[in-house]
């Protein structure tokens, strides 16, 4: 056990330092891609929180991603902040969003809940477009980083990277206390939890407070590489339904499963549409269907369990009755 521990350490130490490493040698164009990479890998990741390990599906996190982008925006552009605290304001307001939208909103289960995360992502999306602060559907313009072309690709990518570990990192030392032992009791049965004590209000509450937080990162470090920011592409629905689709399509309640899901799901994108510009979107979905049909549980159970033939596929279309 404690081999497999430290070999999965050293993997994953190769595989950072092989990130780290890796916009020395390529051109603009690949570090902005590997930093769209990146963006997505930490709202999946974050999504992996709630929707992963603690078993509620929200549909609503992009709104985390926009209280990011917009705290970041108002705070540089009306406040004067620097982008280091507007940085840090950014998460930790999404995070007190999540805890006061989850108190009521954690009560519900399944759809129900699912319903209502995507309903307060729209309403907030609405409040943002009439509120003079915010500039409505006209954007904020934020301050342009003061580097060098190039110093700016790297500052943004870094930023991305170390986020992302940050993401993980927290992830892993949780789920290895008795708080993560909480969030997978309540995925597997939130009653049978509630009756050996477990405190699963606070449980489910920190955890979509947890997963808000990493997103509105996420939103932040987006906001300032673009520069200006709007209502629609930073409230809308598809950006939740991406890191959903990349959650599952690498594995769910896996810790690299998200990422996997994440570099997988962009790269396979760009391909096609490089490729198949009109049918894209067709062949897109198909490849997604496809993959969840015969590998349910992500790319992540290929790899841990080491099973690429035709049996492990019609065991899976058996099992979850495809």
């Amino acid at each position: 056990m404690k081999h497999n521990a430290l070999r999965s350490f050293f993997i994953c130490g190769l595989i950072l330092i092989g990130m780290a490493l890796f916009p020395l040698f390529t051109n603009n164009f690949i570090i902005r891609f590997g930093t769209d990479i990146l963006m997505f890998a930490i709202m999946a990741s974050a999504w992996n929180i709630i929707g992963g390990y603690t078993g509620y599906a929200s549909f609503g996190n992009v709104v985390f991603f926009g209280i990011g982008a917009y705290t970041t925006a108002v705070l540089m552009e009306k406040a004067g902040f620097g982008f280091a605290l507007a940085y840090a304001s950014s998460g930790l307001l999404a995070a007190v969003f999540a805890i006061l939208v989850g108190l009521p909103v954690l009560r519900l289960r399944g759809h129900y809940f699912a319903i209502a995360t995507l309903g307060v992502a729209e309403a907030m999306k609405a409040l943002v477009q009439n509120l003079e602060i915010t500039e409505g559907n006209s954007g904020i313009y934020l301050p342009m980083l003061d580097m060098s072309v190039r110093g700016q690709y790297y500052f943004f990518f870094y930023m991305m990277l170390a986020t992302l570990v940050a993401c993980l990192l927290t992830t892993y030392i949780l789920l290895n206390a008795k708080f993560g032992y909480s969030l997978i009791a309540i995925r597997e049965d939130e009653d049978a939890a509630n009756s050996v004590g477990i405190n699963t209000t606070y449980a489910k509450t920190m955890a979509f407070s947890l997963s808000a937080l990493f997103t509105g990162f996420a939103g932040s470090i987006y906001a300032y590489q673009q520069a200006f920011i709007k209502p629609e592409p930073a409230f809308t629905v598809h950006t939740t339904v991406k890191m959903i689709v990349m959650a599952v399509f690498g594995g769910m309640g896996k810790l690299f499963g998200p990422l996997l899901g994440a570099f997988s799901i962009e790269v396979i994108s760009e391909i096609l549409s490089d490729h198949f510009l009109v049918a894209h979107a067709l062949f897109f979905g198909t490849i997604v269907i496809l993959a969840i049909v015969f590998t349910p549980k992500g790319i992540m159970d290929i790899i841990t369990e080491r099973k690429l033939n035709v049996s492990y596929f019609l065991e899976n279309i058996r099992k979850h009755r495809v």
